[in-house]
């Protein structure tokens, strides 16, 4: 199996966790933990999910390299290899000691205390982590509820801390925090999740830790990065009027060293002990194109601006004679408003404030854009209010490292850069094609100019969105990973004002197109794209407390405004693609929360409530697609994680009771559905839900996934009838069901091509396969003009922008996702050229 850099090795020795995925029948669960070396260095490694055979199908391994180092993809067994774990549970708390640090994690402590102490060679570096969150200008620190060991090994520990901020005897926050820790590491990496549970104002959310500098004023430093460089201050400057040329101590001061005097009182000390003490330092994002750094000399004093700049990474460093702590923030300007703040920097104990929404970024609104719903005009589902962020997440990931001498300053800038954009080791997607661990979907192949020119153009579409991102600026700590919906090419901006045209919200499975432009292409452009879109959708988008929990808000102005809360905005299939391939274990957490969705979401929302009864004689009336769908989804996931058979007898179940309807999966689209055995029964033919709903939110690639793991034929056959059905002419879709299925209940054929195609393959029909490619590349039918660029235009609002007039992130990721499937099955029947098809159609 091969392993890779993604886009670069790491900048700073560090520790790397990630996924491989393997043939059916090709290695066992006590054959793939015992992989515990990775060339000449010891690798962690656990099993992340299983084949029906229970063969290993996903394995997660963890390893420590050094900087700019290669990787060697001689994964083995040693067992000659030291098994001490890096964290020990006491009943006092959790101890880390991974060489380069040892840390506490007290059971039971001060309020808001997650660890005690971080020290180096039993010296204290840090102390007094704490979690805290702001209202009403209040400081509330966290109530810890639990600390555990979630994961313990040689090479790498996890403590997972859950923590609730309380106002008044009531949760605002549930906080969830991860540490990771790797053998022989200097750093931290943390990831913070803040969940909300009240619609109360909130000012700010962040971390806070202490630590006890050595040295005189002159001799503490606060090093700040920007954009590009780092920039130095100490507390007190070693300049004065009669010291200001050819003033060495100076220099090196500002470089960061440590400044010693050959006799005890020189005359520039003298001088430079009247300066200015400089006790606060602020790195402020509010927005993401611009950063300040500030400073006072304490909190009753004007704050002074040392400069601006468009988008700091995001990292302060504070230290003295002995060394000191850093902190970086992942996505620091991308999710503005973000703050780090050193203060005290004189004092017996210096803080750092880590601001994950800095109050000065003003108070965190949580209000709907209206007083009432738009449905008729602005596509808002239905006639309720039911815009609540109570339940709604977000997460962001932390380094903290701890330094025993002052560090240089290219240190601290390769350390930015890493904890910015992370290194990440992959497979090649040859590996992920030939395994099959995470569906189909085809390689890319220019072997022909049309097949060429269809790479060129979803090439075309994901560099449109990147470039989309950046000039509609669709960033802050709440949007950024989104996409916006629908364009509006007589303002020259998208709908951003109407709510089913807004944000995007996972609708038509973007996530999935992107995660399969990564998979196919191993473009590292196509992984930060979907990185980002899963970590927001995954959170943001969809509730994980409250009246609404296992559900997901539709596409409106807000993430959460929908009136719709969906079963299909938090299945398993959006998001399982990031933890295969990182084993990030909060994408875990929200696999395992849904697993079992069926169980409460139709109670607390009918996903029909507006066409049908909640409940008929105790079974839901829900859509084989995409509410059924999104189930099977959560349940294969959970299947193939635990190897649990149940969750497979959910998928069977389901399946049979379909296969023993009238028209199998062409009844429906609403299916009466039994919590409890899992059935599906027959509603009748042609109701309410419309058959291209059935397959535009991702049932084709969990469909096809389910069917080559179950090796179900008649599944398989049912499949290829649904997309061969699509293509049908009317008079014989009326003919074949007696007249309750026609071509009004069958919309958007573009979304079926993909089933056409596979159809086409199942069936040997080149017919079909040449009508599926006529939906795909004809402009009247698919929406999409070929080539796209050609209809891209410079436009000025109030500045200069490029535009696609047509754009439709419903369309673009529907068409990436059926060109995908497609190429994969009915490649041979591409024409030769956009001119000849078009010749032939006017034959």
């Amino acid at each position: 199996m091969t392993m890779k850099w993604l886009d670069q090795a790491v900048r700073v020795k560090k520790g790397i966790s990630w996924g491989i995925p393997w043939d059916k029948g090709t290695l066992t669960k006590d054959e793939a933990v015992q992989l515990n070396q990775l060339g000449n260095r010891p690798a962690q490694t656990k099993v992340m999910a299983y084949w029906p055979d229970q063969s290993v199908k996903w394995t997660a391994h963890a390893a420590v390299f050094e900087e700019n180092e290669k990787i060697t993809n001689d994964l083995s067994r040693n067992d000659q290899e030291k098994t001490i774990p890096v964290a020990l549970e006491k009943y006092n708390g959790v101890y880390v000691d991974n060489g380069a640090l040892q840390a506490f994690f007290p059971k039971q402590g001060v309020l808001g205390t997650v660890i005690e102490w971080i020290k180096v060679n039993g010296k204290r570096k840090a102390e007094s982590l704490r979690l805290f969150a702001e209202s009403d200008s209040k400081r509330l620190l966290a109530l810890i509820e639990k600390i555990e060991v979630e994961e313990n090994g040689p090479v790498k520990a996890v403590i997972k801390v859950t923590a609730k901020i309380m106002k008044n005897e009531k949760c605002l926050q549930e906080v969830i925090v991860r540490f990771r820790f790797y053998q022989g590491v200097p750093h931290i990496e943390v990831v913070h999740t803040a969940i909300i549970a009240s619609a109360d104002s909130l000012d700010g959310i962040g971390l806070e830790l202490r630590t006890q500098l050595e040295g005189e004023p002159w001799n503490r430093h606060v090093r700040l990065m920007g954009e590009e460089g780092i920039y130095t201050e100490p507390a007190q400057l070693l300049l004065s009027r009669r010291h200001a040329v050819a003033n060495t101590h100076y220099e090196r001061q500002l470089s960061g060293e440590i400044v010693e005097f050959d006799q005890e009182e020189p005359e520039l000390l003298i001088h430079a002990r009247e300066n200015a003490i400089w006790n606060q330092f602020h790195l402020t994002q509010l927005r993401p194109n611009h950063y300040e750094i500030t400073k006072k000399t304490g909190q009753d004093y004007t704050n002074l601006q040392i400069g601006c700049g468009n988008r700091s990474k995001g990292m302060v460093y504070v230290g003295g004679r002995s060394g000191g702590i850093s902190c970086a923030i992942e996505k620091f300007w991308e999710k503005a408003p973000r703050e780090i703040a050193v203060t005290e920097l004189t004092g017996t104990s210096t803080k750092m404030t880590i601001w994950l929404w800095t109050p000065k970024g003003g108070t965190i609104d949580f209000r709907h854009y209206s007083e009432r719903n738009h449905m008729l005009s602005a596509y808002e589902g239905m006639e309720e209010n039911r815009s609540t962020p109570i339940g709604i997440a977000n997460t962001n990931t932390m380094m903290l490292s701890v330094f025993t001498a002052p560090p240089s300053n290219e240190e601290l800038v390769a350390l930015a850069e890493e904890a910015s954009q992370p290194a990440r080791i992959v497979s090649q997607p040859e590996d992920y094609y030939r395994t099959k661990a995470l569906g189909v979907w085809s390689l890319p192949n220019r072997s022909t100019p049309m097949s060429s020119f269809l790479e060129e153009q979803m090439l075309f579409l994901r560099k449109f969105y990147i470039k989309e991102i950046d000039q509609r600026d669709w960033y802050g700590f709440w949007n950024y990973g989104d996409v916006m919906h629908t364009y509006d090419p007589y303002r020259h901006v998208w709908r951003y004002d109407m709510g089913g045209y807004a944000w995007q919200n996972t609708e038509l499975v973007p996530n999935m197109w992107l995660w399969q432009d990564f998979l196919r292409t191993g473009d590292a452009e196509a992984f930060y794209l979907a990185e980002a879109m899963t970590r927001h959708t995954s959170e943001v988008d969809q509730y994980h407390l409250g009246e609404y929990k296992g559900l997901g808000s539709r596409h409106n102005v807000l993430h959460w405004g929908c009136q719709c809360k969906e079963a299909r905005i938090s299945m398993a299939g959006l998001h399982r693609y990031y933890y295969f391939l990182t084993a990030d274990e909060r994408v875990g957490d929200l696999l395992t929360e849904v697993k079992d969705n069926e169980q409460t979401i139709f109670d607390e929302l009918a996903p029909l409530r507006e066409f049908y009864p909640e409940k008929v004689e105790e079974k839901y009336p829900i859509r084989v697609g995409p509410d059924w769908a999104a189930l099977t989804s959560n349940w294969f996931t959970e299947w193939e994680r635990t190897g649990n058979g149940n969750y497979r007898n959910h998928i069977e179940t389901g399946i049979h009771s379909i296969k023993n309807t009238k028209n199998r999966l062409l009844t429906g689209p609403t299916y009466l559905f039994d919590k409890g055995t899992k059935e599906m029964h027959d509603y009748g033919t042609g109701n309410v839900g419309g058959y291209h709903m059935i397959i535009s939110f991702g049932a084709p690639q969990v469909w096809l996934e389910l069917a080559q793991s179950l090796g179900d034929e008649e599944w398989k056959d049912m499949l290829a009838e649904f997309g061969a059905f699509y293509a049908l002419p009317n008079e014989e879709k009326k003919a074949r069901t007696g007249g309750d299925l026609y071509d009004q209940h069958f919309a958007w054929p573009v979304f079926a091509s993909g089933l056409m195609g596979y159809a086409a393959s199942h069936y040997k029909d080149e017919e079909l396969a040449r009508h599926a490619w006529n939906v795909l590349l004809n402009e009247s039918i698919s929406g999409v003009p070929l080539p796209m660029e050609a209809s891209l235009k410079k436009v000025t609002n109030w500045k200069s922008i490029e535009e696609l007039p047509w754009i439709s992130t419903n369309i673009a990721s529907q068409w990436c996702l059926n060109i995908i499937l497609c190429l994969e099955f009915i490649q041979e029947y591409l024409p030769e050229s956009i001119k000849q098809k078009i010749l032939e159609e006017e034959k």
